[in-house]
């Protein structure tokens, strides 16, 4: 059990450290789109960069906070009737329902490794004028699938505690932020 919470209590510090880092793209993105919008409509003189790197930024920042979002129950639910159940309940039907979760956070792994390899293998490059090279952004694909499963597995193994138990799984971390409270 305490490798349990040491494997939960890594990928959440992980998850958050990733998320935290990928939080301050927002700077370089509104820097480069406030930066065209000048050059364009002050100086008459349109970038052929600002575009395609707000892009590729905003790209790595959604991908890579998905983790973070993930681990911070951020998303959005459909929750008619999911609301109304008790826990232990709502944690068995979670253990049904992420089976989707799993099928695609999978898949995208496997499908994105050897595309972004390839990618790499060959310094693959953007065919616009400004020709940035698209490697970097192609990588964060499969690196973002991983972070999302093994988040997705932090919510599993407390699900499964909390199915079998009808106790919640508190890691160290968590059980400090409640006390804190």
């Amino acid at each position: 059990m305490e490798f349990l919470i040491s494997f939960i209590d890594g990928v959440n510090k992980l998850n958050d450290w990733v998320g935290r880092v990928m939080g301050y793209l927002v700077y370089p993105i509104m820097f480069v789109l406030v930066f065209e919008v000048v050059m364009r409509y002050v100086f008459h003189h349109p970038t052929i960069w600002a575009h395609e790197t707000s892009c590729m930024l905003y790209g790595a920042h959604f991908l890579l906070g998905g983790a973070y979002a993930l681990g911070k129950d951020a998303f959005v639910n459909v929750e008619v009737f999911y609301q109304s159940f008790k826990p232990r309940v709502k944690a068995i039907v979670d253990l049904f329902t992420w089976t989707m979760f799993y099928a695609f956070v999978g898949t995208l792994l496997w499908k994105s490794i050897p595309w972004a390899y390839a990618s790499l293998r060959v310094g693959e490059y953007s065919e616009s004028v400004w020709g940035p090279p698209l490697w970097p952004i192609k990588l964060t694909v499969p690196v973002a699938a991983f972070l999302m499963l093994l988040q997705g597995m932090t919510k599993t193994i407390k699900d499964l505690h909390l199915a079998f138990t009808g106790r919640e799984l508190v890691t160290a971390a968590e059980g400090r932020a409640r006390a804190e409270n």
